[in-house]
């Protein structure tokens, strides 16, 4: 909330739900009744390791990550910090004109490697920029390492300076060519 009263544009992380809860929301939803009085579950297994201490700090945000009130977003990118995708377009918009200032003098950014900015007129104090690999399918052990890497990174920074919270975009994009199944495994 505005000083004045306004409603801000940014979004802050502690009025969103976590993962755990937004879990037990769809749980609820998915217990049906069967004909002899007993709940049951109708849900997919999930392929991925259940953690409720992991479940606990995530947040799965379907909006914009340049609006996360938080420590640090994420910006996806090119090897020039200067690709043109809706995050990214947006995440710049919305920071100024000095964002562009700062990535010059960071002269790039390699594939699966992070480099942190300020996040100037954003509500994210930092800004980390990463690139993601275009995938080509006989490459993909390469793919996979890179956008590993692509997270790894992220996270060691954040931890390096102390970052309270992370918000995170889709790392690698669809003009990239990644399969979003076998980016979302990677990513959790």
């Amino acid at each position: 909330m505005d000083p004045l009263g306004a409603r801000s544009q940014f979004v802050d992380i502690q009025t969103l739900p976590v993962w755990q809860q937004q879990l037990s929301e769809d749980t609820k939803e998915t217990q049906v009744l069967q004909s002899d009085g007993l709940l049951i579950q109708q849900a997919f297994p999930s392929p991925f390791p259940f953690r409720p201490d992991i479940n606990r700090k995530i947040i799965l945000f379907p909006g914009d990550v340049a609006l996360l009130n938080c420590t640090a977003i994420v910006n996806t990118s090119n090897e020039s910090l200067n690709d043109k995708n809706p995050v990214s377009d947006n995440i710049h918009r919305l920071a100024g004109p000095e964002l562009r200032e700062e990535l010059v003098k960071l002269k790039g950014c390699r594939t699966g490697e992070a480099k942190l900015t300020k996040g100037f007129n954003l509500a994210a104090r930092f800004i980390i920029h990463t690139v993601g690999p275009k995938y080509k399918a006989k490459y993909r052990t390469a793919a996979e390492s890179s956008l590993y890497s692509c997270y790894r990174n992220v996270m060691q920074l954040a931890a390096e300076q102390s970052m309270a919270s992370v918000g995170f975009c889709v790392v690698t994009t669809a003009k990239r060519g990644y399969p979003l199944e076998d980016a979302a495994h990677i990513a959790f």
